[in-house]
């Protein structure tokens, strides 16, 4: 997929052990990333393994083709039960 990430914000979350993301994704002629590819590319770009990343949202702007996105990059393997938490915390907002 050919996709662009620029960095908007970027926090280490030393208390909970990971690196905290907000990216834009510019995706010209295609349709919203999957989660699985943006997962795959900051495996890549940051050399961690796929199953310490966690994306919380992609939302794509109306009328263009970027799209936002929140990911966390998790020092350890992360517990199933902390991502389905943070993920329930993060819809309630």
């Amino acid at each position: 997929m050919n996709m662009e990430l620029e960095i908007l914000e970027e926090k280490d979350n030393i208390l909970l052990k990971r690196k905290e993301l907000k990216l834009n994704i510019k995706h010209p002629s295609m349709p919203t990333p999957k989660k699985q590819d943006l997962i795959k590319e900051i495996a890549s770009r940051y050399s961690v393994p796929e199953d310490h990343i966690v994306v919380n949202y992609i939302f794509t702007k109306k009328g263009i083709q970027e799209s936002i996105a929140k990911v966390k990059i998790y020092q350890e393997l992360p517990k199933k039960k902390e991502v389905k938490n943070e993920a329930q915390a993060s819809e309630a907002k």
